[in-house]
């Protein structure tokens, strides 16, 4: 793994703009743009396939990690509320269809994988991963170069599966997909909005008739128990990018109980214990000294005279997070809105010795297949909101 300096097209913003991505200018550390190809990561074949193999192994015994909390009715430890713990179980056993997760590996560059999370409901940089990096490669890198990325071709292979063996619907048949149009500010939030046009682009192309929607307009008809859409269609089938633990704490969802056979969510209710840093603990828990694995626990005392990072439980970004050395003292920590649900202190990782940056990678699974990843960095221990957006490819085996 090596950080490569990389000469921008001349063209870039043009170029993403016409595939769909047009918030590569948010703001990152020192107001760069968000997207970044004055640099690359370099990959070995070898490190590729290290990657791939431990993003299959840790999606399997996350897995495992989610038949032991149904089977063991471990809900709770989730912050999951009481009366959704049936619609969970219901949900798992009914093995409810699943597109996609993201996990954020730290790779020390020496042959060491770890799980930092699993962004397993709502993950976002699909389309700087999917297509973005896709489109650079070969406008820079040019014939015959490769990365790992298969994102594209695997989410329209897993929408045709979903609608043909899944759901047993014919081409053609309707899908709703949806995203928060704003903050509360009425600027509509741009990154998701992409994010699920472009999985609509995909749905599309596995035979779905997709319908984009925002989470704001849905309705819930009274007479007839069911979701509908602004323009009072039904919504049977709908593909949501919003989080399942914001749905079953707002008013709206005791209605998600009534109207379990007349809609179906993706991602699916169980995702709630995959995308809860909760899930940390207890894959330590079963798989204690785990090669994929960080040490993790409810409480610090475990992990004293270790360097730790304590996460909330529901945090995104960064937020919340703090880094603390090993006698305790904090290195770094970052503000935001989340801890009321508490939080977990996981062993701090090692990543590889790039100057001045921390690289995490975003190893995708579409289905429960590995797809693909991205390179998010920062001058700093933790990845938060700022963080830039930087490509990869895969070279030649260096002697």
């Amino acid at each position: 793994m090596r950080r490569v300096d990389s000469t921008p097209r001349a063209d870039w913003r043009s170029r993403l703009d016409e595939i769909g991505f047009t918030f590569y200018d948010l703001p990152s550390e020192g107001g760069r743009p968000y997207w970044n190809e004055t640099a690359a990561y370099a990959f070995t074949m070898a490190e590729v396939e290290l990657i791939e193999a431990a993003t299959q192994e840790l999606f399997d015994r996350c897995m495992d990690a989610v038949e032991h909390v149904v089977r063991e009715r471990r809900f709770a430890e989730f912050g999951i509320p009481s009366r959704f713990h049936d619609l969970v179980a219901d949900s798992w056993d009914a093995d409810d269809p699943t597109v996609y997760g993201r996990f954020d590996l730290a790779y020390d560059g020496a042959g060491t994988v770890k799980l930092l999370e699993f962004n397993a409901d709502t993950p976002t940089s699909l389309v700087e991963s999917a297509v973005a990096q896709w489109q650079w490669l070969a406008e820079v890198r040019g014939e015959g170069s490769d990365q790992f990325n298969s994102l594209h071709e695997q989410l329209i292979e897993q929408w045709e599966h979903i609608r043909r063996e899944r759901w047993g619907l014919p081409e053609g048949s309707r899908l709703h997909l949806a995203s928060l149009h704003d903050t509360g500010d009425g600027a509509l939030i741009v990154e998701d909005f992409e994010t699920v046009a472009y999985m609509a682009e995909t749905a599309a192309a596995a035979g779905f008739d997709p319908k984009l929607v925002f989470v704001e307009d849905l309705q819930w008809d009274v007479d007839t128990a069911r979701f509908l859409d602004a323009d009072g269609e039904h919504v049977r089938r709908i593909f949501k990018l919003y989080p399942w633990e914001w749905m079953v704490n707002e008013q709206f969802g005791g209605f998600l109980l009534q109207s379990r056979e007349s809609t179906r969510w993706v991602e699916p209710a169980w995702k709630l214990l995959l995308s809860n840093k909760q899930l940390l603990v207890v894959l330590w828990e079963l798989f204690p000294g785990h090669a994929n694995l960080l040490p993790a626990f409810a409480e610090p005392g475990a992990l004293a005279g270790e360097p730790v990072v304590r996460k909330p439980r529901l945090g995104r970004e960064g937020a919340n997070v703090t880094v603390l050395d090993a006698e305790g003292a904090v290195v770094a920590e970052q503000d935001g809105p989340y801890g009321d649900e508490g939080f977990v202190f996981q062993r701090r990782a090692d990543f590889a010795p790039i100057p001045g940056k921390t690289a995490v990678i975003g190893s995708w699974v579409v289905g429960d297949s590995p797809a693909g990843m991205d390179l998010r960095e920062t001058s700093g221990p933790i990845t938060g909101d700022l963080a830039e957006f930087v490509p990869h490819f895969i070279e030649e085996d260096r002697a």
